[in-house]
């Protein structure tokens, strides 16, 4: 918006009742956050607005539910059928008072209509023309200027909507990624470029990548993945099948709804550590379950032709005694080398 635009802020806006049982619930973070919202509607020409109108003041720190909670459950704002709403007035004048000033402005403007039905004096009518083309002039100057200023105004409030929509359009197409999404660091996507209210250009942002995509690369060894197989208890079995395992994870995540919480690789990997931590009851399961599938893979895998054999230094062994290099492999475990032969005797 312009600077030239201003928002009178009342001395006594606290002595309202309902903003001190404002402060008194919600503390200074309920105070911030409804001027944050009066400030949005003094953006709008009648000062109403529907809730997705603020979403572009959401983040972190201050979500559009708690928003809402402070637009629906202090009666500072008037709320509509068709969704919109505005702010109520703050400690509003009692109705004796009210009665008191609206017959006052009947009274200015009777005696201002008065003043207009008198004639005029002939001083009044022999009034230098020129002083009241100069007057005529500067009126139309002044209305031209604020035509402009307010056309300058609709304007930015068009283009602050229109980014509203976009971004409330990216939010959606984060959560739902469409079918031929790829990383933006892979240069399939250009970064997103965010202005302030001002029009200045903020840091690039780049879209959110699905959660599951996040979780597959816990799949790569690396040094951290190490550390957290070590952790684990059951390192080597986990190392050993842990596609497996960021399998399980990701059932685990589907199951208990935990994907909105995971926005980047370091939410992954805390939540990964905590999943595999040694004594939480997900731990001991995936254990079970890699248990399990390490036995059924020793079962169906064929046996070891040298299961006989003892290697020792590096020589071929059985009942202490060394086989030769070209020795085929023995066959059973009462089998015995026969040097006349070359062969294995029972």
């Amino acid at each position: 918006m312009k600077r030239n635009f201003y928002l009178q802020h009342q001395l006594m806006a606290m002595h309202d009742p309902r903003m001190q049982k404002l402060f008194d619930e919600e503390g200074p973070r309920g105070i911030g956050t409804y001027w944050i919202i009066i400030e949005k509607l003094s953006m709008l020409p009648d000062a109403r607005a529907q809730l997705k109108y603020l979403r572009s003041s959401t983040g972190k720190k201050l979500s559009i539910t708690y928003i809402e909670k402070i637009i629906r459950n202090f009666q500072l704002f008037i709320l509509e059928e068709d969704g919109f709403f505005s702010p109520e007035e703050l400690n509003p004048a009692k109705k004796k008072e009210k009665k008191t000033a609206k017959n006052d402005r009947a009274n200015t403007v009777a005696d201002a209509k008065n003043d207009e039905k008198q004639p005029k004096t002939a001083e009044e009518k022999t009034e230098n023309p020129d002083k009241n083309q100069a007057n005529a002039l500067k009126a139309s100057t002044d209305k031209e200027i604020s035509r402009e200023v307010f056309k300058e105004n609709i304007k930015d409030i068009i283009t602050s909507s229109a980014k509203e929509e976009e971004t409330a359009a990216d939010d959606d197409a984060d959560i739902n990624p469409p079918a031929n999404y790829r990383d933006a660091s892979a240069g399939s996507q250009p970064s997103l470029t965010v202005c302030d209210d001002f029009g200045r250009p903020e840091t690039p942002l780049r879209p959110i990548r699905p959660w599951q995509e996040v979780v597959d690369g816990l799949a790569v060894r690396t040094p951290w993945l190490e550390a957290v197989c070590m952790h684990s208890g059951y390192g080597e079995l986990l190392m050993r099948h842990i596609k497996a395992a960021v399998n399980c994870f990701k059932k685990h995540i589907e199951v208990y709804d935990k994907w909105h919480n995971l926005l980047n690789e370091s939410d992954v990997r805390r939540y990964f550590v905590n999943f595999t931590s040694p004594g939480q009851r997900t731990s001991q399961a995936l254990n079970a379950t890699l248990l399990a599938l390490d036995a059924k893979q020793q079962s169906a895998a064929p046996p070891d032709p040298y299961r006989y054999e003892l290697l020792i230094d590096g020589r071929r062994t059985y009942l202490g005694c060394l086989i030769p290099d070209n020795a085929p492999p023995r066959p059973n475990a009462k089998a015995f080398w026969n040097d006349t032969t070359q062969a294995w005797g029972a």
